[in-house]
């Protein structure tokens, strides 16, 4: 038995560069990001059996066959072809869903490190990276996890060998259901997104040469104003957390949640007793 965490992920800058002609070849626009790892992390265990892969998720929603996690293995077991190998595996969610983690991409990538091991096989980088392009390319930076600047589709993951401060957060998920990452990149504005570029080449030399003071005044989301038109109740979340002691708002990922950065264990503790009698969807937790 292997038993595994999945930690979530807390884009530090999100960066889409206006590269239409990397867009007309991928179908994606090229990113930049700067992500660490969240002290939130989701449980999975994986028993070996003959033959068959089983699934089961504490969240029963979450316990099909389109679970990542289902998927990695199947892949796995399709490229391996071995037609003996199982598993039975148990994933216990922590990480909240469709709130801009990447908790379902963690997942799948502690499934394919733990199941390599498990199975006992060697794979080459391009038969994982076959695996990962039918997952999502959120799934690369997991396999790899930590600091890290991340490139390309997101395939492209470059360790940066520095331990990052660490911030205190309280993460509000507003009661609101999520747009799809794909329909967040068709309503993207090339004219406005990837100007701040700056701000990643600034904050990662910065993390390369160890800082001390603190960095929330790069921290930076493409997205946020694209979610900001849609979901104006968001900027209320962000007031909240300014009006409780953060020292940065932020949107996670492509949304819908939103972290505040906090200086000290204490006023994050304190923000998130008070904003919990307001929002139902709430939790506090430190960058690793």
């Amino acid at each position: 038995m292997i038993s595994v965490k999945a930690y979530a992920k807390c884009n530090l800058n999100l960066h889409i560069l206006p590269d239409l002609q990397f867009k007309k070849t991928t179908g994606y626009y090229p990113v930049q990001f700067i992500n660490c790892e969240l002290d939130i992390h989701d449980i999975l265990t994986f028993i070996n059996q003959k033959n068959i892969i089983s699934f089961t998720c504490s969240d029963k929603a979450l316990s099909n066959t389109e679970n990542l996690v289902y998927k990695a293995a199947s892949l796995l077991k399709e490229m391996i072809g071995n037609p003996d190998l199982g598993v039975k595996i148990a994933l216990k969610k922590n990480i909240p869903v469709k709130a801009g983690l990447g908790g379902g991409s963690s997942d799948a990538a502690a499934a394919i490190n733990a199941l390599i091991k498990l199975w006992k096989v060697t794979l080459s980088k391009k038969q994982i990276s076959q695996i990962v392009n039918s997952l999502g390319s959120d799934v690369y930076y997991f396999l790899e996890g930590g600091l890290c600047e991340v490139y390309g589709k997101g395939e492209i993951v470059k360790k940066i060998p520095n331990e990052l401060m660490k911030y205190w957060i309280v993460l509000i998920t507003p009661s609101i259901s999520k747009p799809s990452t794909s329909w967040m990149y068709t309503k993207i504005n090339t004219t406005t997104v990837g100007r701040s570029t700056y701000k990643f080449e600034q904050i990662k030399q910065k993390l390369l040469s160890k800082p001390t003071d603190s960095l929330v005044h790069l921290f930076h989301n493409d997205f946020e104003d694209i979610i900001k038109m849609k979901y104006p109740e968001l900027e209320d979340i962000k007031r909240d957390l300014s009006s409780n002691g953060s020292v940065k708002e932020l949107i996670a990922g492509s949304g819908l949640s939103i972290f505040g950065f906090f200086s000290s264990k204490d006023t994050a503790l304190a923000a998130f007793k008070n904003l919990e009698i307001k929002y139902q969807n709430i939790l506090w937790t430190y960058t690793r």
